[in-house]
């Protein structure tokens, strides 16, 4: 079997098999976070970004791939949480803007769409760290556009996206040094290529385990390791402690320049992502003082969407989980150690209970 032409229909199902195999593994991600901020919801929060576009596209299927690319654009606007959501937002953005006008793609037009959505999520990045969710989705859209000037079918090029969007993940703590430190790969990275797994399987017609066969025991020890190194990160080492994240429902008659607009936000904190379209426009920072920037956006037009969420609390009870996990560990064990253990844990101890 073989797709030279994909149209919308046929991307509609990629959409929905990949947000719901990312869906699957998000608390796998989870477990992975350590960057920028080790709050423990990367996969929540692409879970959370991706389900939204998905839920537009599925109520808005049509054969048009240009028209499920702008439903699915607008979903993942709407619905984009955290750092990583907004980044895969930005993605696909890229990506529908260059679809919006053609009925189908070829494996060519597929990969080129690709490769203008990691120039739109780059561009909505004021600071683009090498070694996360960027990096990924950058080398396996370029490995895609060579395979597409091989290939006519999407099938091959899919999968030549997928072996490299792997190889690109494993590569990212030699670039994101603390990443190497904890012994994890980027969680944003790891979300990403769920997706495009998801994808892949679903242009081959086959389903997906719910635990990704990528998530080896190598990696599972890993991200265990990782939530007992958050305990030795100090919360208070968190300098802009509070990620606001809000929508501006562009109104009344100040212009609105997003340049500017990111230039200005960018005085008040970091990790600073700000996307818009015509009628809101999108804002994700880390803020010592979220009111400031809430006042902000304010004099565009209404605020709409609010979450604040205190990172140093989130990194806290994080650490309270862990040290919680180790003092029952020093206890005396019970017979049925399945019972309270986290799906991870679960895993973990079963692998290695099989091994003896």
């Amino acid at each position: 079997m073989s797709i030279t032409s994909l149209n919308g229909r046929r991307f509609a199902e990629m959409i929905i098999q990949g947000a719901n195999h990312l869906s699957a593994n998000a608390k796998l991600v989870d477990s992975l976070n350590v960057f920028p901020v080790p709050d423990g919801d990367t996969g929540t929060n692409m879970n959370l970004s991706m389900t939204s576009g998905a839920k537009e596209v599925q109520n808005n299927v049509q054969d048009h791939i240009g028209k499920v690319g702008v439903s699915l654009s607008r979903g993942l606007l709407m619905g984009a949480r955290g750092n990583s959501g907004v980044i895969l937002s930005q993605l696909f953005r890229g990506f529908s803007k260059s679809i919006e006008t053609k009925a189908s793609v070829s494996s060519q037009e597929f990969a080129a769409a690709l490769e203008s959505g990691v120039e739109t999520a780059y561009k909505a990045v004021m600071k683009p760290v090498e070694g996360t969710i960027l990096t990924v989705a950058k080398d396996a859209a370029r490995q895609g556009v060579i395979a597409a000037k091989e290939h006519s079918d999407i099938i091959m090029v899919m999968e030549e996206i997928v072996k490299e969007a792997k190889a690109s993940l494993d590569r990212t703590p030699d670039l994101l040094p603390v990443l190497k430190e904890v012994g994890v790969v980027d969680s944003g990275g790891q979300g990403l290529l769920f997706v495009y797994e998801g994808f892949l399987a679903e242009l081959r017609g086959e389903a997906l385990p719910a635990i990704s066969d990528n998530f080896t025991m190598d990696k599972l020890v890993s991200a265990e390791h990782h939530i007992n190194v958050q305990g030795h990160i100090n919360s208070e080492d968190i300098v802009f402690g509070y990620c606001t994240e809000f929508m501006v429902r562009l109104e009344g008659t100040k212009t609105f320049d997003e340049d500017k607009f990111r230039q200005d936000l960018s005085e008040l904190g970091d990790s600073l992502l700000v996307i818009s379209d015509e009628e809101v426009v999108k804002v994700h920072i880390h803020s010592e003082q979220p009111g400031n920037c809430l006042n902000y956006g304010q004099t565009y037009g209404s605020l709409i969407k609010l979450k604040i969420d205190n990172m140093r609390e989130q990194h806290t009870a994080i650490v309270g989980d862990t040290h919680a996990t180790l003092d029952t560990e020093s206890k005396p064990k019970k017979e049925n150690k399945s019972l309270g253990l986290s799906p991870l844990q679960w895993v973990l101890e079963s692998a290695i209970y099989l091994k003896a």
